[in-house]
């Protein structure tokens, strides 16, 4: 009888160690600049509307600063090769409340550095449920035009939606 009650008692002890009273709720919405942030799923087009490239990750994050009007934005991996009219990696101005992003950067595509070349962004915008995934999850837009120093005279126009994480997205 007295191996039973050790037992229920580290039985019991084991149950009531195991639960879990946090919130396990993941979402970056406590950073200074969401709802900008995130990754989305973009085409890169030229000028006459072809497409350079399709099915690319776009990626917005807050910049170690921690700032509400500094964003980092990528296409592509960090180790996109900087030839690639599309990649473009750096720090731009945005505006949390207006859901706007701008500005000129140094390009770190490839992962690099130091860069001499430069990328401006203009009309960059993200529109809250603006978009269907494949899926037909309703998800954020973003839409922006850049241009590279590397490519001069060239402008590329980006469209895409917020990625949802589904296979079919």
């Amino acid at each position: 009888m007295k191996s039973i009650k050790y037992i229920l008692l580290t039985l019991l002890t084991v149950f009531m160690a195991s639960c879990n009273s946090e919130d396990n709720n993941y979402e970056i919405a406590y950073t200074k600049t969401w709802p900008l942030d995130g990754q989305y799923k973009v085409t890169v087009t030229d000028a006459t509307g072809a497409v350079v490239k399709s099915g690319l990750f776009c990626y917005i994050s807050n910049t170690v600063d921690d700032v509400n009007n500094k964003i980092w934005l990528r296409i592509g991996n960090y180790n996109q090769a900087a030839k690639d009219a599309f990649g473009i990696n750096g720090k731009l101005d945005c505006d949390v409340a207006a859901l706007t992003f701008s500005g000129q950067a140094q390009n770190l595509s490839g992962n690099v550095a130091t860069s001499t070349e430069t990328f401006s962004v203009t009309s960059g915008s993200i529109v809250l449920k603006g978009a269907k995934a494949p899926s037909g999850t309703v998800c954020d837009k973003i839409s922006f035009t850049f241009t590279r120093t590397n490519f001069p005279g060239k402008t590329y126009k980006v469209e895409g939606y917020r990625y949802t994480g589904w296979p079919e997205d």
